[in-house]
């Protein structure tokens, strides 16, 4: 008769999923990658952007997937308040835009570089990404980038998708939520990197120091949701 098999145990929600090599740690440093200049979206208000990649990091896709990202109806633009504008590395003031410091800088990080105390730290010890505001930069933490979330069990362009929308939504002035319903498709704006469960992530969050969560751990438990417009 066969030995019995242990199970394997589920794996921690926030934890990074196993996959293909990451560069630990790069230069510390960014590079902008060109780009054309196009809009996506027909709000009033514009919001500028760059796409830089950490020094040390090879993956010029980004650029494209991020731009894919923003154009899509689903996102931002879908709502009809926002129009993105991505500028180059060499671009030159024009007559109706004169600030060309762009108003979100979108780099792609190391996760050894993400975990420093200036950028997103490591209070919550799980791979992360984060919107920083005093110098208008979204750091996409590139171990994500490249392996994603338990949460959306191997959808990576899903989990992609998710994780722009997510930090641009902060650059959008929006603060973290829960799940409103068990069973309903995630807020974009929750934290769905570590997890889609009301319950677990207030708990985690209690291990930020001097963090306030607004979500209620009452065990509502989402789906993955990496858009602005929720499906039905």
């Amino acid at each position: 008769m066969p030995a019995a098999t242990t199970p394997k145990p589920a794996p921690e929600p926030a934890a990074l999923p196993e996959g293909m090599a990451v560069t630990e740690a790069g230069g510390g440093t960014w590079h902008v990658l060109p780009g054309t200049g196009q809009k996506f979206g027909t709000g009033e208000k514009l919001l500028t952007y760059t796409v830089e990649i950490e020094d040390g990091v090879d993956l010029p896709s980004f650029g494209h997937d991020v731009d894919a990202i923003l154009a899509d109806p689903r996102g931002w633009i879908g709502l009809g308040a926002v129009t993105f504008r991505r500028l180059g590395e060499t671009e030159t003031e024009t007559e109706t835009e004169t600030d060309t410091e762009p108003a979100v800088r979108i780099s792609l990080t190391t996760p050894g570089t993400a975990r420093r105390p200036d950028l997103c730290g490591f209070s919550i010890p799980f791979d992360s990404s984060c919107r920083l505001s005093r110098d208008h930069r979204i750091v996409i933490n590139l171990a994500r980038w490249l392996r994603g979330a338990h949460s959306y069990d191997g959808d990576l362009a899903g989990y992609r998708s998710y994780a722009i929308n997510h930090e641009m939504g902060h650059a959008l002035g929006l603060g973290h939520v829960g799940c409103p319903a068990p069973g309903a498709p995630a807020p974009v704006m929750m934290q769905q990197t570590f997890g889609l469960s009301n319950t677990y992530l207030a708990n985690l969050n209690r291990g930020e120091p001097g963090a306030a969560t607004k979500v209620r751990p009452d065990g509502a438990v989402c789906r993955p949701n990496p858009w602005v417009a929720a499906p039905h």
